[in-house]
């Protein structure tokens, strides 16, 4: 874009009226008062005011003297370098021949009486009446009209007001001025908000220089703002931008095709160039293309990406420069950046611009001859020697054997010429006299600023690398597809009395001469090209990143909430995720893949008797090898055998008929789900193993290790890291497991399903549909593990930022991870000290001795005892922080383990929580839980309070967990519906409730809702052996604990054998309305309670505000008859009760049923479908009546219910306690009626009713 003349900033041609508009004053100036009206309107100098007027005097046309202006009539269109006013008065006495328009009423007054002599505002003295007022007014009126109005000059000729016509409303035209002061304020408002937006907008899309006195070493370094200053960014992101070959419609970039055949050219280069590296040099060239210095000796050689898909990615720099250089090298509008080519550059790019165009039109019988000579001519200049090796090469082609290879395309060949010319360009003076060092100063331009030391360094390696690629590229292509495979280098060797002519022709030279050549050249440091102020900068770089503190994103909040970026947990649902993925991935492979069930268990690990060898490091060996190792049964065979025993199971498989006799979608299937195992099983091994990896298994005193011996550094130093990372035993099981029982199974099938000729070694090979197992791939299964269990997305990178903070906050220092695995870490070294001394003594250091001295003999290649134990405390204390089980026995073993912080802190936290309920407020509390008219009821208040039946025993656990956050209350509750009412009645105050799921345990939850069978299973124990390790279990309540004294032995047992809860230690609170004196010491024994440690609140059972009542019925009457009465019965109480709820109960699921559906109501009972929809509905006053068995008997909580009816004999006082209970718990008036019919057939009524309740169990 071209900068205005310097006239044209100061003014503006108005060429209907002939005259110069000042663009800021917007009014019209004398050609000769510009220099007086620039220097005291705009403190101009009066050098440039003078050059301003000469230039605007110049203009055509201009009026110079006032007698030459004509000051417009007839309201013409708006000026649109002028304001229009909107409050013009148009003089209307003499409409015809009068234009006179003023702005004020003083004004257009004095006209009146100057230039229309007829007119007076009164011809008597004094002050006029006030119908002389009105007239006067009216008279005024009719004198003049509103118009917009102009004016051209700001006083003396010229500057009268004229009529316009209003402007239009698009906004393009002159810009009306506000009359209003505060309109005329707001405006000034805008304009501000307007000069400043812009001021900010330039900012940000305009590259500005820097204050001198700024400190920013990267840019002083990079010298890249005073290069690029001035520039828009939006404009040079957009000239590197990736171009399209052909319109869409649906992309508002234009077609490109020219740069897209430049774009594919160079992907394709980088692609053989690559290819090149793998298949057609050895180690020689390698090891030239990687050096950095003139004379250096380098180990490792050049090496091509690990995934040949990352090409595409490192390729893109160079892409980018491409563009760059395309789209400024032709006509375009916007400001781009100086730089110039060489000749040789210069002719290099115009062959690639012809070769892209030839490539468009498909015309791609160019002459080779030309091709030859051009390439030959660019070789010429860049140096002699390579020069007189291509002659040899192509007038003298080698007789090797073997398949010709592959040849680069005639527009890639022109594309490696140009980018071999843009390296071989030897700076004398400044470095961006180099077109390369210009398109690089591009790259590092983002929307918001500059590419840092984090950002840029991996750029310049992606086109270091590729660069390294192309030069060994470019020597193939000039040393010629044939060249001989070696040559002597003794030259005495040669006998030169025997020359067959006088010139006789030198030997070319091969691939390394050039590749050396070249590099020496213009490919190191000392070169002064362009690669050596990439390899500097780069260095720079480096440097500065880890010499410089990055962004922290680590924040901690409320003791344990990790705050990183967008995600927030707490470390409890850290730990629930943990345990549900252990949890589920345990499910999926004994269930799905080994089809385990409770009467056919699988197979125990036998720990002890687990031997391995880390020495031998043959494809395949493991564990399960070794000859010492003594498993319990054939890991070859049981599986199919297990399969092959159960006919369902087998079923599945076998497909009669077909060549191989299985069904082959169904092994595909079962595969799916192996897969599916092997992907939660990695990213659980990555979580649990302790700091998290950016090689082959083996066991170690009862736990699983896996070691890696790769590291990202190690394509350039050719060093290797070994780290151990030990797995928590529950983890580690899953291995064992799946290698030993599982793997062999599966691999027979895949060999019989997809025919493979050989069985890869590895602990996750590819898939049998062939997908690897790629970083992508484990990203994505870390991404869903981590979204399904905590609705949050993690990253590898995320999350090993996020354990590095977690173990620097809990864990030791010791053993806290570092971030990096081969930092010393200095805490450990401390507690090793006296080993350090002893090794010393012997006149060596620690680590020599590891490495040389009394080695044990298992000890694996490479690894060093002292490092593997610090490897393993650390992953042990990653253990005990998560909560496994194995880690926690370990630290009770240890008597001389230090406590982790994480440890401490979990003890104050709880003793602060215990404390703080102790002082607490229970009143106040209430209060501010459930409102200023909640109170206790009943005879205690005390840290727990005894409330009776009907008065809400719910709030001994929920007052605590709604005062106190942070510790977990368990709630064993006997009833389905019971603890869907409870989970209801938290949520509403806030409550974090959960029933118990064992794929995703409720780590953190306040409130644990529990059946008795699952809380005494072995899940829900570790359960609760992780919250006690991590001091948040504060209580146990066993609500309705009256059903530990069942004594239906064939019925819900579990219920018995509550008291095992009892082992974890804690605090327990024991709820019932229903427990008779007589029956307390047997509820001890089965909790295993001492009478003495036992805190006994009792109250009074009495209802008052019940009204219990009992109608007999005569023995004669049949059943039919007493459902009629107790029909009738209904009715009449749902007539009675206007809003009021009734609850029927029958002992027997048919009775129940016979009469809802008489009363069109809900049959509530054990074989019901949806029965907490019904209980829903029957709460919010869908139904108002319902019939129901014992199911509904206990802790429902349903405030209005105002009837209870038995139409059978209840099995005991406390059922009729508990199921006459749910009435009035509002506190209002309420009634229980109790059908009783003697004789012979209500026995048997009862006898079968007690028959189907303990067979069916209501609960």
């Amino acid at each position: 874009m071209s900068k205005p003349s310097i006239e044209c900033q100061y003014f503006e041609h108005v060429p209907e009226h002939s005259v110069a508009a000042c663009r800021e004053c917007r009014y019209a100036v004398w050609p000769d008062q510009i220099e007086g009206h620039l220097q005291k309107q705009h403190k101009v100098s009066y050098k440039e005011a003078e050059a301003v007027g000469q230039q605007v005097r110049s203009w055509a046309g201009l009026v110079q003297y006032p007698s030459e202006l004509e000051v417009p009539t007839g309201a013409p269109k708006p000026v649109r370098q002028l304001p229009v006013y909107t409050d013009g008065m148009l003089c209307q006495f003499d409409s015809s021949c009068c234009y006179y328009v003023a702005r004020s009423k003083e004004a257009i007054r004095k006209h009146w009486r100057k230039d229309h002599q007829g007119w007076s505002a009164g011809k008597k003295r004094g002050r006029p009446s006030r119908t002389r007022q009105k007239s006067v007014q009216a008279h005024m009126d009719k004198g003049y009209r509103l118009v917009h109005c102009q004016r051209l000059f700001s006083s003396r000729h010229g500057s009268q007001y004229f009529e316009v016509q209003a402007p239009s409303q698009d906004g393009e035209g002159p810009e009306i001025v506000p009359v209003d002061g505060a309109a005329a304020w707001a405006r000034v408002g805008e304009q501000m908000a307007k000069a400043w937006a812009d001021i900010e907008k330039r900012a940000q899309t305009t590259i500005q220089e820097g204050e001198r006195d700024e400190v920013n070493p990267w840019l002083e370094r990079t010298q890249w703002l005073p290069y690029l200053v001035g520039m828009e960014r939006p404009d040079l992101l957009a000239c590197i931008e990736e171009p399209v070959a052909e319109p869409d419609a649906r992309q508002e970039q234009q077609a490109e095709p020219v740069e897209a055949a430049i774009w594919a050219a160079m992907d394709g280069l980088a692609r053989f160039s690559q290819a090149s590296i793998i298949d057609r040099i050895g180690v020689f060239i390698r090891l030239e293309a990687i050096r950095t210095e003139m004379h250096q000796t380098r180990f490792q050689p050049l090496q091509p990406y690990m995934d040949k898909n990352a090409i595409v990615k490192h390729t893109r720099p160079w892409q980018q420069m491409l563009m760059f250089f395309a789209r400024t090298q032709k006509e375009h509008g916007w400001k781009s950046p100086k730089y110039r080519f060489t000749r040789r550059q210069r002719e290099a790019w115009e062959v690639l611009i012809e070769q892209a165009k030839r490539s468009i039109e498909g015309d791609e019988e160019d002459e080779a001859e030309d091709m030859d000579e051009e390439r030959e001519e660019l070789d010429e200049e860049m140096m002699d020697d390579i020069d007189e090796a291509i002659e040899v090469a192509e007038e003298e082609p080698g007789q090797g054997e073997g398949p010709e290879p592959k040849k680069l395309s005639k527009i890639q060949k022109a594309c490696l010429e140009f980018c071999i010319a843009l390296l071989n360009h030897r700076i004398t003076r400044r470095e961006y006299d180099s077109p390369l060092v210009c398109a690089l100063a591009v790259l590092g331009v983002k929307e918001d600023g500059w590419k840092g030391p984090e950002q840029y360094p991996p750029i310049l390696s992606a086109v270091i690398k590729i660069a390294r690629f192309m030069v060994v590229q470019k020597g193939l292509e000039m040393s010629g597809p044939e060249e001989d495979s070696g040559d002597e280098t003794d030259d005495d060797l040669d006998d030169s009395a025997y020359e067959s002519g006088p010139s006789q022709r030198r030997r070319p030279k091969g691939c390394l001469q050039l590749v050396q050549k070249m590099m020496d050249r213009f490919m190191v440091r000392g070169s002064h090209s362009p690669m050596q102020w990439m390899l500097d900068l780069r260095t720079y770089g480096l440097k500065i990143h880890y010499n410089t503190t990055t962004r922290g994103h680590v924040e901690w909040t409320n003791g344990d909430e990790l705050l990183y970026k967008e995600l927030h947990f707490s470390m409890a649902q850290f730990r629930g995720m943990v345990h549900g993925l252990a949890s589920e991935s345990r499910r999926l492979l004994t269930e799905e893949l080994m089809f385990s069930s409770k009467a056919a268990p699988v197979p125990a690990v036998p720990w002890e008797s687990i031997r391995d060898n880390p020495t031998d490091e043959r494809p395949g060996w493991n564990f399960l090898k070794d000859h010492r190792t003594n498993m319990p049964v054939n890991g070859e065979r049981w599986l199919f055998e297990r399969v092959g025993e159960s006919a369902s199971i087998r079923s599945r498989f076998m497909k009669p008929g077909t060549q191989s006799g299985v069904d082959r979608q169904a092994i595909e299937r079962y595969m799916d789900r192996v897969v599916e195992f092997r992907e939660k099983l990695a990213v659980l091994m990555h979580i649990t193993g302790g700091q998290p990896a950016r090689g082959p298994e083996l066991l170690s005193d009862g736990m699983v290790v896996f070691v890696t011996r790769y590291h990202k550094g190690y394509k350039v130093s050719g060093d290797v890291k070994i780290i151990h990372r030990y797995l928590p035993r529950e983890v580690g099981e899953l291995v064992v497991w799946y290698m030993w029982l599982v793997l062999p199974f599966q691999q027979r099938l895949e060999a019989l399903v997809w025919e493979k000729e050989a069985v890869s070694s590895h602990m996750w090979p590819a898939d049998p549909s062939g997908r690897k197992w790629t970083t992508d791939r484990l990203r994505e299964a870390l991404k869903r593990e981590s979204r399904i269990a905590m609705g949050q997305e993690w990253t590898f990178a995320g999350y090993r930022e996020m354990a590095i903070g977690i173990s620097r906050r809990f864990l030791r220092g010791s053993t806290a991870f570092q971030a990096d695995e081969g930092e010393e870490n200095k805490e450990w070294a401390e507690e090793q000290a006296g080993d350090s001394i002893a090794d010393e003594q012997a006149g060596h250091t620690s680590h020599v001795a590891g490495l040389v001295y009394a080695r044990g003999i298992m000890e694996q290649s490479g690894a060093v005892a002292d490092r593997r134990q610090q490897f393993r405390a650390s992953s042990t204390d990653w253990h005990r922080f998560l909560g496994f089980q194995a880690g926690l026995d370990d630290q009770r073993r240890s008597s001389k383990r230090k406590r982790a912080p994480f440890e401490s802190e979990a003890d104050e936290a709880r003793v602060d929580r215990w404390q703080r309920l102790r002082k607490m407020d229970a009143r106040a509390q209430l209060k501010r839980m459930m409102g200023e008219e909640a109170k206790f009821r009943g005879v205690q208040e005390a840290a727990i309070k005894a409330i009776t039946a009907g008065e809400s025993k719910s709030l001994l656990f929920m007052l605590p967990a709604w005062a106190e956050q942070g510790g977990t209350t368990v709630v064993v509750v006997p009833l389905i519906a019971l603890r869907g009412d409870m989970a209801q009645r938290c949520k509403k105050l806030g409550i974090s409730c959960v029933e118990w799921q064992s794929r995703r345990p409720p780590d953190a939850a306040a409130v644990v809702l529990v059946t008795p069978e699952s809380a005494v299973g072995e899940e829900f124990a570790t359960f609760l052996n992780r919250l006690r390790a991590t001091r948040q279990l504060d209580r146990i309540i066993i609500d309705e604990c009256h059903i530990v004294l069942n004594r239906q032995y064939t019925f819900r047992k579990q219920m018995q054998q509550l008291g095992k809860l009892v082992a974890v230690e804690t605090q327990m609170v024991m709820l019932t309305a229903t427990l008779p004196p007589s029956e307390e010491d047997e509820l001890f024994r089965r909790m295993h309670f001492e009478r003495g440690q036992v805190r006994m609140f009792r109250a009074p059972t009495a209802r008052s505000n019940i009204a219990y009542r009992v109608v007999r019925v005569e023995k004669e009457r049949k059943r039919q008859e007493v459902e009629a009465t107790v029909l009738a019965m209904v009715q009449q109480k749902v007539r009675k009760y206007k809003s009021g709820k009734i609850v029927v109960y029958g002992n027997s699921v048919p009775k129940v049923k016979g009469l809802a559906e008489k009363l069109k109501c809900h049959a509530y009972h054990h074989h019901a479908v949806g029965k907490a929809s019904m209980l829903e509905e029957f709460m919010g006053g869908k139904q108002r009546v319902i019939v129901a068995t014992s199911a509904l008997g206990m802790g429902v909580d349903v405030p209005d219910i105002r009837c209870i009816v038995h139409m059978d004999w209840p099995f005991s006082v406390l059922d009729y306690a508990q199921e006459s209970g749910r009435a009035g718990r509002d506190g209002e008036r309420s009634e229980a009626i109790m059908m009783v019919q003697d004789g012979e057939q209500r026995a048997a009524d009862d006898k079968q009713g007690e028959a189907e309740q303990r067979r069916g169990g209501d609960m």
